[in-house]
């Protein structure tokens, strides 16, 4: 059985941003996602705040269902990939991973870019041109 994948960000309270994404059946992944399945997910995770919109949810791919997910899937009618929570902040000397998530989390526009061609050092202009605080 194969299922729609709908990538997810969304901004906590704290500023951070929670990635996951909502597996639901293949038959929705061309109509807009139920975002119920989102909120009752952040609800669960203390996260009663959060906006869900086709800005910080939209459809990615189709998936073949693990055991655990169709099971899920049949009985709650979605399952949640727990991917990660993206800080407010970039750390001192950050990861070529931390910059490429940061990035991705907090700017719409490089939500879907592809990094791959790209060295650690011109992810790095991006973030400089940015201007994107670090913690302290």
């Amino acid at each position: 059985m194969k299922a729609a994948v709908w990538d997810s960000y969304i901004k906590k309270d704290n500023g951070n941003i929670l990635h996951f994404d909502v597996v639901v059946p293949e038959s929705r992944s061309e109509s807009a996602i139920d975002y119920k399945y989102a909120y009752e997910y952040l609800k669960s995770k203390g996260v009663n705040s959060a906006e869900i919109n086709v800005t910080n949810c939209q459809f990615c791919h189709i998936e073949i269902l693990t055991e655990k997910m169709m099971s899920d899937i049949e009985s709650k009618g979605f399952y949640i990939i727990e991917m990660d929570e993206i800080a407010s902040e970039l750390p001192d000397n950050p990861t070529r991973r931390e910059m490429i998530l940061f990035l991705r989390a907090h700017y719409d526009e490089y939500r879907y870019a592809n990094f791959r061609n790209k060295s650690d050092n011109q992810i790095m202009q991006i973030i400089q041109e940015l201007n994107i605080p670090k913690m302290l």
